[in-house]
């Protein structure tokens, strides 16, 4: 399943009154072993799971595991596809969803009445939606990337017909600045030629705002790069600075040529540059948005049941993240953590979860501010702008 907005919806609405079982690993392919040590971490959780559930879920969850045997095997296989992969079953009606990125996830068991995404929307935060368009004398090429992993969607192809054009060949006079021999320089009416196309092109470029705008909507890019020849990236991108939905950055790097994990791998320290100013200023506009701000998980609760959230914002590192829970955790209502800040950093993830399926029920935006953006120390790591 692709991970996006549509995506976290479906997750998040994944609900069932014997259990939603989430199960995450990172299968980091720096880590040696004859068996996945993934694996034995997920073998671990699991059998510490179905230990710790009373007899009626415990029943329920044994028959799960046994016909997910191929899915769980699927999981743990260094092969398979992402480095990061989660598979979230629901044990009374078996729906079930699976993600794979290359962003890496913390491994991770849990059973609980709604699917936990805590790590899921954690990583959304380095790796969410962008879309690249790579200009060029052929046209455009446009990309999605995401989450460690790019893919070329569509383009647009330049085609001008030149047949009927007359290209004057040799010389033509012009009074030179510098007075040769006989007071003209020559110039080559190729030139002209040349720059009538230049124009076409730029003309063309300009007039692709519509499908990049189209593709926006569509891929639920929060960022679009535009990449090639300076001239030609200010002629695709000048139409989109107002109303498209994302972010333009403009590049200057020339990737025509090159692949799409090429083209990511080059302008991957321009996203992340783009990401952290994003989220600066979206942090400096929480600041200055009072009245129409939320501050705090009180507030921002209220707000979600009133419908009043315009956009939900949960700090990276704070508790409502779920990164404060430690890699490898196996939670369930069955067990409780033994040290009482991981039973609140657990609660707390929890809560913020719920606050964040409120919010997408109520068509809100969710953004997780990346390493080091904060929303001052009242927010407590969560925060809301508002509708009214």
């Amino acid at each position: 399943m692709p991970m996006d907005r549509e995506a976290q919806l479906r997750l998040v609405k994944l609900r069932d009154d014997t259990g939603v079982l989430s199960l995450y690993v990172n299968a980091d392919p720096r880590q040696e072993g004859s068996t996945p040590p993934w694996k034995t971490r997920l073998d671990q959780g699991l059998k510490q799971l179905l230990e710790a559930v009373d007899n009626g879920t415990r029943s329920l969850l044994g028959r799960r595991i046994e016909e997910m045997k191929l899915d769980l095997e699927e999981l743990v296989r260094p092969g398979s596809p992402g480095i990061g992969r989660g598979l979230f079953v629901a044990l009374g009606s078996g729906e079930s969803h699976r993600v794979a990125m290359q962003t890496p996830l913390a491994d991770r068991v849990a059973l609980g009445p709604r699917t936990h995404i805590a790590p899921m929307l954690a990583a959304w935060a380095e790796g969410a939606p962008v879309g690249v368009a790579v200009v060029d004398g052929k046209g455009m090429r446009l990309l999605d990337t995401r989450f460690g992993r790019s893919e070329e969607v569509s383009g647009l192809s330049f085609e001008l017909d030149t047949d009927e054009w007359r290209v004057l060949k040799g010389p033509t006079a012009s009074h030179s600045a510098w007075r040769g021999r006989d007071g003209f320089v020559s110039s080559n009416q190729q030139d002209l030629f040349e720059n009538r196309v230049a124009e076409h092109l730029q003309k063309f470029l300009a007039a692709a705002h519509t499908t990049l705008e189209e593709h926006v909507t569509t891929f639920g890019w929060e960022l679009l790069v535009v990449t090639g020849d300076p001239e030609l990236v200010e002629a695709a991108s000048k139409s989109l600075r107002n109303g498209v939905k994302a972010e333009v950055v403009a590049s200057k790097l020339v990737l025509s040529q090159s692949t799409p994990a090429q083209i990511e791998e080059a302008l991957a320290p321009e996203i992340a540059a783009a990401r952290s100013e994003r989220d600066a200023k979206l942090a400096a506009a929480f600041a200055e948005a009072p009245p129409k701000a939320a501050t705090g998980s009180e507030a921002v609760l209220d707000a979600l049941q009133g419908g009043r959230v315009d956009r939900l914002v949960i700090e990276r590192d704070s508790v409502w993240s779920g990164r404060q829970i430690p890699p490898g955790a196996v939670l369930a209502d069955a067990i409780a953590p033994g040290e009482p800040e991981l039973a609140q950093a657990v609660a707390d993830a929890q809560l913020g979860e719920a606050m964040i399926e409120m919010a997408l029920a109520s068509d809100a935006r969710v953004s997780i501010l990346g390493d080091g953006a904060t929303l001052g120390e009242k927010a407590g790591g969560v925060g809301a702008f508002l509708r009214w």
